[in-house]
């Protein structure tokens, strides 16, 4: 046994919904070999445990999993522009061939503040330019990513024209990243079938993609139906709305994932449901651009419908924390819905943690604390305000008041990655001196008052 972790208040999620009140996990070969009451499993694997950890009543769950973020655009978060919804002269910027490496660094900076609130695994629908160094980054935390290329294949306007392949490269794109990094791989860098969709990408190409999804055995992950100018555009080229003709394609079914999915009606929602489809729900990203996930999506009808709704964080929308999100995402709804409760604190766990795992393929791997799973355990403290009273419900208490603030220790299969708060694989320290100094020289390129609204004086 390689480790044993004894006394934690344990949010399982398991087929049974156990919360543990004094439970252990005893974990070997970065599984879980066994998990119950302490009294059982502690007592029972004591003597043959390599370490053993006492955590005192700390609150331990499975990791969460954003199933969306774009990590490269994190070194330039805090530079978007207050009146471009759009932030168009940022994205050119940084986007071109001056712009700072926020495949590696912005990536870097990404997980390390995923790892440091507690998610153990993300997705990305692609947005690497140079997939090696965001897989660096990925490896040098310790997180579980699954980044991608960026990916499209239409032209959408003339500013888009350099990142724009033909569909034979995109294939063949897509189809290097899934041999390079292969999906339950060795590292901690996997891929699947990422696209950008929202328009993007050609009837050919996805269809050709979910083909070669299948093929190789991994979900296919996409924007969908952001804006209200996708759906029309939709309905003019194609007679159908968006998720109609995704039907009418053939690739809408369970091995399908789509982030966003704000705009759709009722008869959308219902065949999603009958679909078996994936959808990723990002409140933050929507709130922060005023896109409608709040006031238009219909996320709850969606629950209520059967479909496994996750969370993300998406780009420079929205932090790495799925409790921000989780909070967002329930408690916003009852505020323009009048209404107690639209979503519960329960269902908003289940995004974070089993839905994600369905959302990127990782279903029976991650997503819940039981016998034979990967160990994605997330510890937190005793030693902050939020964690206490301690004997109260622990979901309200996690969702609404722990939240990130009391992340203390993470476990990625098995492995401690954050360990009383520090990174066990990087040198914390030199991490943020290089980012900070490339965010610095990208200021002083653009200049303060192409993102600054009040005067940044020295």
């Amino acid at each position: 046994m390689d480790l044993l972790l004894r006394h934690g208040r344990v949010i399982t999620m398991d087929a049974e919904r156990r919360i543990l009140a004094d439970g252990a996990i005893a974990i070997e070969g970065g599984r879980i070999r066994a998990i119950g009451p302490d009294r059982e499993v502690g007592v029972a694997h004591a003597a043959a445990a390599e370490q053993t950890r006492d955590l005192g009543g700390a609150l331990v769950h499975p990791g969460f999993v954003d199933a969306h973020a774009h990590t490269s655009s994190d070194l330039i978060r805090g530079f978007t522009p207050k009146a471009d919804p759009n932030w168009d002269p940022i994205d050119h910027a940084f986007y071109g061939p001056d712009g700072p490496d926020g495949d590696y660094l912005g990536a870097l900076l990404s997980c390390m503040e995923m790892l440091r609130n507690g998610i153990t695994t993300f997705c990305d629908t692609g947005s690497s330019r140079d997939l090696a160094r965001t897989a660096r980054a990925i490896n040098e935390v310790g997180v579980r990513g699954i980044p991608g290329h960026l990916i499209f294949d239409v032209l959408a306007g003339p500013d888009m024209e350099p990142l724009v392949h033909s569909t034979e490269e995109c294939l063949e794109r897509i189809e290097r990243q899934v041999e390079a990094y292969p999906f339950r791989g060795e590292g901690r860098a996997w891929c699947a079938v990422t696209l950008s969709g929202m328009g993007l990408s050609s009837d050919r190409l996805l269809k050709a993609a979910a083909a070669l999804a299948e093929r190789a055995g991994v979900p296919m992950v996409m924007h969908q139906s952001w804006g209200a100018n996708e759906v029309a555009a939709s309905e003019k080229q194609h007679g159908a709305r968006p998720l109609f003709h995704l039907a009418d394609l053939g690739i809408l079914g369970p091995n399908l994932t789509l982030v966003h999915m704000i705009r759709l009606d009722d008869a959308e929602v219902d065949l999603v449901a009958r679909s078996g489809a994936n959808v990723v729900h990002c409140p933050n990203a929507s709130l922060r651009r005023g896109k409608g996930a709040i006031r238009v999506g219909r996320f709850p009808e969606l629950v209520d419908a059967g479909v496994p709704v996750a969370l993300g964080s998406d780009g420079m929308g929205g932090k790495r924390d799925m409790a921000r999100q989780m909070h967002l995402a329930i408690g916003v709804q009852r505020e323009v819905r009048d209404q107690y409760p639209v979503l519960t604190a329960e269902q908003a766990l289940e995004m974070a943690t089993l839905n994600g795992a369905r959302a990127v393929g990782l279903q029976g791997e991650i997503g819940a604390l039981a016998v034979g799973m990967r160990a994605d355990v997330v510890i937190h403290t005793l030693d902050r305000p939020e964690a206490h009273p301690r004997w109260a419900d622990p979901v309200d208490s996690l969702v609404f008041f722990g939240q990130s603030a009391t992340v203390d220790t993470v476990l990625v299969d098995g492995e401690i990655v954050l360990d009383g708060g520090r990174f066990t694989r990087l040198d914390a320290t030199d991490a943020y001196r290089r980012i900070d100094e490339a965010a610095a020289g990208f200021e002083a390129m653009l200049g303060r008052t192409a993102f600054a609204a009040w005067p940044i004086v020295d």
